[in-house]
Formats: structure tokens, sequence, C-alpha cells
């Protein structure tokens, strides 16, 4: 039995091929009757398309799909599940929204994740990398030049890719490694 349908939110990215475009624009209107394909295309020759549909769990990975099959690369589809007032489901919207525009991942540093280092990784649930990097850091058999050594880059990495990391387990639902 099929539970009910739950909103989720679909971005798709500009898109420069006009002919994938016009197909990409013409599924949509399928989806979202209230908007013709000729102004999704003006759309997708932008900044993208934002909306909110209802899906049952085994009609979303069937959209997704059919926007593959009309030549959307996949880079530039993100459909996520929303909660009831539009929010993403279980993901921290402060942190995505500073990396996330218009459907693709934007690199930003990310001063928590450097602060705290595996503790952030620990809390935002990527635990395998999170253990990894506090076993690096927190060896207490090294010397306090060592430790620096080692640590000063784990915790850059963690600045760096923190972000990335975060949004491949909430928005791609998957784990780099």
């Amino acid at each position: 039995m099929d539970p009910a349908p739950r909103p989720y939110e679909l971005r798709v990215s500009g898109i420069p091929d006009s002919r994938t475009r016009r197909e990409v624009a013409r599924r949509l209107g399928e989806r979202f009757p209230a908007l013709r394909p000729p102004e999704l295309a003006r759309a997708l020759e932008g900044a993208g398309f934002v909306g909110r549909l209802e899906l049952g769990d085994a009609e979303a990975p069937q959209l997704l799909r059919q926007l593959y099959d009309a030549g959307a690369p996949p880079a530039a589809v993100v459909l996520a599940p929303c909660d009831p007032v539009g929010r993403r489901a279980r993901g921290d919207e402060d942190a995505l929204a500073a990396s996330f525009a218009g459907g693709r991942f934007v690199a930003t540093w990310n001063w928590a994740a450097f602060v705290f280092g595996p503790l952030w990784y620990l809390r935002k649930g990527l635990y395998a990398k999170g253990l990894l990097i506090l076993v690096v850091t927190a060896n207490p058999f090294w010397s306090v030049s060592t430790w620096v050594l080692v640590s000063l880059p784990a915790l850059v990495y963690c600045g760096a890719v923190g972000n990335w990391d975060y949004y491949l387990l909430r928005v791609k639902r998957t784990q780099w490694w």
C-alpha cells in the first residue's frame, strides 16, 4: 500500500540547450497545468524553475526519470521532500540556503564546521567521516606540534568541504565516501 502523497520541492536550474529546454518545459507543464510550456521554457532559459507538488513515494523517481529522459542534466534537477509548511524535511535550511542556489551547489566556507570539526560532522549525521576526523584530531600520543600539523589541515578540510558533505547527505541522499 502506497502511503499518501506528500509535498515535494522541485528545482530545475537553467538549461542552455533550446531543444532540451522545450522538452523539459513540456514535461513540467504536464505536472504544473497552471503554467504553460512557453513560460516554463523562458524560466529555464534564465535562473530556472522552483515548484511544489504532491507526489507519492513511487511517483518521485518516475518524475525524475521523465525529466532525465527529456534531456535534463542530473545536476540541474533536485527533488526534495518538504514538510507541510514548505521547508525542507530533515534539513538545516540556513546551511543549505547559503550553499544551494538555482539547483546547483555553490561552494561556501562553513565556520561552524571549521571551529567544531568532527563534532559538527557528528551533529549533522555524517558519522563515519566525523569519527574518522575525531580519531585523527584527538590522538593523545602526539606532541603539540604534531597535533597542530595534523589537526589544522583537518579543520580546514571541515570548513571547506562541510557544506558539500551536508548537501550530499540532505539533498542528494548520499555521502561522498
